[in-house]
């Protein structure tokens, strides 16, 4: 029987992420008992407790720092221009506004779900503006309609929430058809949710970012999600659905989330699906991470996402379908999973890069207990269907499972890109599964495809199973392997006129993987390992004795007999 947990290490920092959030929400949280806080919102205000307001507004310009405003369930329109901005609310103050009371009595605990708290912006502003140096959460409402095409301060960024210099929190609302812009010239950033330079920890948790656009006709960043310079941020546990970056005429990167700048950013335990970085025909491509995508942000942190069916590239060129990375560096990419992304979607023309994951100059990029399944590079042209690492970039690769992806050119499970010896690509693998990546055709049906000079792999205690190649390299590229369980691969275990130094394989024996991709009892890859410095495998399990081979480690489990006594 094999253990299937999640990774301890990755629920011990998903259970610190959410402690620091709920620690932050303590932190944060009203200021010392007043006479008139809470603030009620109503639209009647007949029987509701004093001070009460018509307007969400009404009741910001009235409270105090510290304050609640509560909202009754309900419909609340109207934009007006407030700060310099058209807006449906202006946040000026370090005030706590909460959805999903029922009036006259706004009974706690309040029920967002079965009393929708609906702010709509109706396409004439955006729908929340949070001014900067302030600490506000939002909690338990329904955002649409924004659109920050005219909002007369930082038009384009931001159609749901907007905040500049401040620390929000974002907990448990909806978020749903806003635009960022409209704008054929200019680049929009932030469909749904727009969060720049936060002095402290932003904490976006809990959410359902649904169906946001940042751009509806020009090159755009984050169609649900754009963090900027947003070091420390915290994005944890939201649903990020059917966002779009760019909508036509232009590129698109992060159509689901957008990180670009700033340190130490976190998004975990986050569902990103049916997202889409670009959408349609433009002058240029490009674009990138159709689920999540990372620009020149260091030490951010991916963990325990699953990361499904979304789409760098709709017409051409796209990288990282599920995942796109750009001069990212010490990213930990950790837990996830990634599974049915395509990188471009063309059937005529361009070439998609990376089905799961695409990365260019990532520096000390760590790959760890992912399992990256069923993505596609592209379906015109395709190198990498499962993963592709370009120029630059230096990796550790550890404890994954990369199956069944696909790619009609080149790397059905990895394939690489260099710029020649100045833009090497350099690796470690340990204890990783590859099997059956040949859903593509031709080279495409390689499991590890050093396909450009100037990749350097050192292979530990891999499993490489049913491909053409296990791992072929062309001239100038380099492979050195240690301990590597083949089986299955029709034209050979390695090949290609590179450097190849392969010790002490495992050939000719059936790996005896379940439909999970776990050892089964009698595995060739049972203690078949050396030690290559991995305590635990990509369930959490521990290496015990000589390792095994590939991302799992046998665990038999002991049945004792049952004994029954007569008293």
């Amino acid at each position: 029987m094999i253990k299937q947990n999640v990774s301890s290490v990755i629920a011990a920092s998903l259970a610190a992420l959410v402690g620091a959030a709920a620690l932050l929400l303590l932190l944060r949280g009203p200021a010392p008992a007043r006479a008139d806080s809470p603030h009620y919102v109503a639209s009647d205000c007949t029987g509701v407790s004093s001070p009460c307001h018509t307007t969400i507004q009404d009741a910001v310009n009235a409270a105090s720092p510290g304050d609640e405003i509560r909202v009754a369930t309900g419909t609340y329109t109207g934009v007006q221009t407030l700060g310099g901005g058209v807006q449906l609310v202006y946040i000026s103050k370090t005030v706590t506004i909460r959805g999903g009371y029922i009036a006259p009595g706004f009974a706690d605990p309040p029920d967002p779900d079965n009393n929708p708290t609906v702010l709509d912006a109706e396409g004439q502003g955006r729908v929340i503006y949070v001014a900067s140096s302030i600490s506000p959460t939002i909690e338990g409402l329904w955002i649409t309609g924004g659109n920050a095409s005219n909002a007369l301060v930082s038009n384009g960024r931001g159609g749901g929430i907007y905040s500049n210099g401040a620390i929000p929190i974002i907990v448990n609302n909806v978020i749903t058809g806003n635009i960022a812009y409209t704008s054929t010239s200019s680049w929009g950033y932030g469909g749904g949710i727009y969060v720049s330079s936060p002095p402290g920890v932003a904490v976006i948790t809990g959410n359902q970012v649904l169906s946001n656009v940042a751009s509806t006709s020009y090159h755009a960043y984050g169609g649900g999600i754009y963090l900027g310079g947003a070091s420390s941020a915290q994005a944890v546990n939201n649903v990020v659905l059917s966002n779009t970056a760019s909508i036509t005429g232009g590129r698109g990167y992060g159509g689901g989330i957008a990180l670009s700048g700033g340190n130490g950013v976190t998004v975990t335990g986050n569902r990103v699906e049916g997202n889409v970085a670009q959408g349609g025909p433009a002058a240029s491509f490009g674009s990138g991470g159709g689920g999540i995508y990372c620009h020149s942000s260091d030490d951010a942190t991916l963990g325990d996402n699953i990361v499904r069916y979304n789409t760098a590239s709709v017409p051409a060129n796209g990288r990282g379908g599920g995942i796109g990375i750009d001069r990212c560096q010490r990213l930990t990419v950790v837990g996830n999973t990634l599974q049915g992304n395509v990188g471009s979607a063309g059937t005529t023309t361009g070439g998609g890069r990376g089905g799961g994951l695409g990365a260019y100059a990532a520096r000390d990029l760590v790959i760890n207990g992912n399992r990256v399944l069923s993505n596609t590079a592209g379906f015109y042209t395709g190198w990498g269907g499962g993963l592709y690492l370009s120029r630059n970039t230096t990796f550790t690769m550890t404890n994954n499972i990369v199956a069944a992806n696909s790619a009609n050119y080149q790397g059905g499970g990895m394939a690489f890109e260099t710029g020649g010896a100045s833009e090497p690509v350099t690796g470690t693998l340990a204890h990783n599964t590859f099997a059956a990546n040949d859903r593509g055709s031709g080279n495409g049906r390689i499991a590890i495809h050093l396909n450009d000079p100037y990749v350097t792999l050192v292979l530990t205690n891999n499993l490489i199973y049913s491909h053409t190649y296990g791992l072929y390299a062309t001239t100038g590229s380099t492979a050195t392997l240690y301990n590597t369980l083949f089986y299955a691969n029709s034209s050979g275990d390695t090949g290609g006129p590179g450097i190849i130094v392969n010790t002490d394989p495992i050939t000719g024996q059936d790996p005896l993987l379940d439909a999970g991709y776990h050892l089964q009892a009698g595995s060739p890859a049972i203690n078949a390992g050396v030690d290559a410095g991995v305590s635990t495998d990509i369930d959490g399990d521990p290496r015990v004795g000589p390792p095994d081979v590939g991302a799992d480690e046998f665990i038999a489990t002991v049945y004792l007999p049952l004994v029954l006594r007569n008293h």
